[in-house]
C-alpha cells in the first residue's frame, strides 16, 4: 500500500518538474535576468490603466502569499521595485489576475486556494507522518506514501486550476503585443514571453518548488 501511494503521488510531481523545466525555466534563463525600463509596480499600474481599472488599490507589503481580488492588489517589495524582467513580468501577471477576478472572482479564488493548499497541506502532512513514525503508529513506507499522495493531490489541483492563471497571462501578453505598455518593442516582446511562461512555474507544490529550480511564490 505504501509503495503504491508513493508511486502514484510522485509520478505527477516528476512530470510537473519536467514541464516546468521546459516551459518556464528555459524562458527565464534566456529572458528573465535582463533589466527593463520600468519597475514591477509601474508595469502593474500600466496594465490596470490599459484595462480602465485605475480604481483598483495597489499596495506594497511583504507577505507570505500575494493578496489580490477584484478591487485590490498587493505586491511584495521585490516585485514592485525591481526592474529585472522576471520580477516585472510577475507583477504584470498578478495585475492580470486582478482583472480576471473582476469578471470571475470565484474562479480566481480557486487558483489562489490551490496555491495555498500546495504549501500548507504537504508540510502539515509531513509533520503528522513524522510524529506517527516516531511513536510507531505507522510504518516508514506507509508514512512516506501518504506524504507523496498529498503532494500528488496538490499537484493535480495546481494543474486543474492552471487555466485560470494562463488566461490572466494571455490577457496581459495580448496587451503587450497590441499596445505600447512599455517604451521599447524588444522589452515588450521579452515581457510577453515571460508572462506567458509564468503560470508554468506554479505547477509544483509550493512546499517543494525550490527543488531543482526557482521557487514558486
Amino acid at each position: 500500500m505504501g509503495k503504491l501511494l508513493l508511486l502514484s503521488g510522485l509520478i505527477p510531481v516528476f512530470l510537473s518538474f519536467l514541464v516546468r523545466k521546459l516551459l518556464y525555466e528555459r524562458v527565464v534563463k534566456n529572458e528573465g535576468e535582463e533589466s527593463v525600463a520600468l519597475s514591477g509596480e509601474e508595469f502593474a499600474r500600466a496594465v490596470l490603466k490599459k484595462a480602465k481599472a485605475d480604481s483598483i488599490e495597489l499596495t506594497i507589503k511583504k507577505l507570505s502569499f500575494t493578496k489580490l481580488g477584484p478591487n485590490h492588489l498587493t505586491l511584495s517589495p521585490d516585485q514592485a521595485f525591481s526592474t529585472q524582467a522576471e520580477e516585472v513580468a510577475e507583477a504584470g501577471l498578478l495585475a492580470g489576475m486582478v482583472l480576471l477576478a473582476r469578471q470571475q472572482e470565484k474562479v480566481v479564488g480557486w487558483r489562489t486556494w490551490a496555491l495555498k493548499f500546495s504549501w500548507a497541506m504537504p508540510s502539515f502532512t509531513t509533520v503528522v507522518m513524522a510524529f506517527a513514525m516516531v511513536i510507531g503508529k505507522l510504518s516508514v513506507s506507509l508514512s512516506l506514501g501518504v506524504v507523496a499522495a498529498v503532494l500528488g493531490l496538490s499537484t493535480l489541483l495546481l494543474w486543474l486550476t492552471l487555466p485560470v492563471e494562463r488566461a490572466a497571462a494571455g490577457l496581459v501578453a495580448e496587451m503587450l503585443e497590441d499596445s505600447a505598455l512599455v517604451p521599447r518593442r524588444s522589452e515588450s516582446e521579452r515581457l510577453a514571453s515571460l508572462v506567458r511562461a509564468m503560470p508554468w512555474r506554479k505547477i509544483i507544490p509550493g512546499s517543494i518548488a525550490w527543488i531543482g529550480g526557482r521557487s514558486s511564490r
